[in-house]
């Protein structure tokens, strides 16, 4: 048995958040693809799944288990799922025994270096009562622990199965649950879509990160919670991925560029500046070294990246449950893809290949 208070010193585990409270800007396929990037970089990483829509789980288990045999997944209990530790906090019960229960495992991707922690619809419950226990929890004693242990769970999780990087993928709100998975984290990126919207969302992000930081400040000063000293309140924001745009000749077409540029604006005018004030940021020099380092001359602090729209390749990737880099020339095969379409395909796969393998490089630089 796993004993959390007899284990071995090792070292902790780093925790990157993904997070915009603007819906459909690929949070999901970009956490996952990042965290295989580094598992194929020799990290072992855990996806956990925050998120009460379970798209990141939907992705990772595949059409086959979510069609036909999700209820028996959930019901075994040699699955370790969001399900129990929700029911652990929700009851007060203790975390160690949660994680000191050899039976549930964490679900094992394809790459061997990658692991999930599936999903639930219930942390949408868990997100409200946070939310509540947030606003109260210095004048009612019950709920002053339930914000502090949501990630004491999962670190304790992660020490258990010698994890090095936690990828986090949240929903698209802001609420308590997002609040303190965000500001728990080490490290957070935002992704981005080239439109108005999410240009809107970049803006309002600043106040949003701010409040936070402020009220988990008075939570830890009043609420009298042991377990609070797990919201470190200090995550990292090392930069922002645009993606989904239209390219010609590797970069933006002209109505994408228009947003891609003001959106690096908003970060850093708006964004950078308010979370260097509390403290949440990475310094533009941090940012462009690791540019730098990873021959992406074109790119600005605070963009990490630019990546295209998938395509075609996007529904083989969802298929086999795999990013679009790591489809296989058999796989394309096997998928009827032949002639000027598979040649096609191939080299856009390779492209998306170069340019993960260099984001990832960068993340590990920023994060290390």
């Amino acid at each position: 048995m796993f004993d959390v208070s007899k284990q071995e010193q090792l070292p902790m585990p780093k925790s990157i958040c993904f997070f915009n409270h603007k819906g459909g800007v690929s949070k999901t396929t970009t956490a996952f693809n990042i965290g295989w990037g580094l598992a194929s970089a020799g990290k072992k990483v855990m996806l956990v799944d925050l998120d009460s829509q379970c798209n990141l789980t939907g992705m990772v288990l595949g059409y086959t288990t979510v069609s036909e045999s999700l209820d028996g997944f959930y019901s075994s209990r040699y699955n370790l799922t969001m399900e129990s530790i929700v029911d652990t906090l929700m009851n007060g019960s203790s975390v160690e025994d949660l994680v000191n229960n050899d039976s549930a495992k964490l679900f094992e991707c394809q790459n061997e270096n990658l692991y999930l922690l599936p999903g639930h619809l219930s942390v949408s419950m868990l997100d409200s009562q946070i939310s509540v226990a947030l606003k109260i929890a210095s004048g009612v004693p019950l709920t002053r622990n339930l914000p502090g242990n949501l990630p004491k769970a999962i670190n304790l999780i992660a020490e258990k199965n010698k994890i090095d990087y936690i990828v986090y993928d949240l929903s698209p709100s802001v609420g308590g649950l997002n609040e303190v998975a965000l500001m728990s984290s080490d490290y957070f990126i935002v992704p981005a879509t080239p439109d108005f919207f999410c240009w809107q969302a970049i803006n309002s992000l600043s106040e949003t990160i701010t409040a936070w930081h402020a009220e988990l400040e008075f939570f830890k000063k009043t609420s009298r919670s042991n377990s609070a000293a797990n919201i470190t309140n200090k995550p990292k924001f090392i930069g922002a991925i645009h993606q989904r745009y239209r390219p010609r000749n590797g970069m933006p077409v002209k109505s994408f560029e228009h947003w891609v540029n003001q959106i690096h604006s908003a970060v850093n005018t708006v964004l950078a500046p308010s979370l260097h004030s509390i403290g949440c940021s990475a310094t533009e020099e941090e940012i462009q070294h690791s540019l730098d380092a990873t021959d992406t001359s074109h790119l600005k602090a605070y963009d990490l990246a630019q990546i295209s729209d998938f395509n075609s390749l996007i529904a083989i990737s969802q298929k086999l449950s795999k990013p679009v880099f790591a489809i296989t020339n058999e796989d394309l095969r096997s998928d009827g893809k032949a002639g000027n379409v598979f040649d096609t395909m191939s080299k856009n796969r390779d492209l998306f290949l170069q340019q993960f393998e260099r984001l990832c490089d960068r993340v590990l630089m920023l994060t290390e």
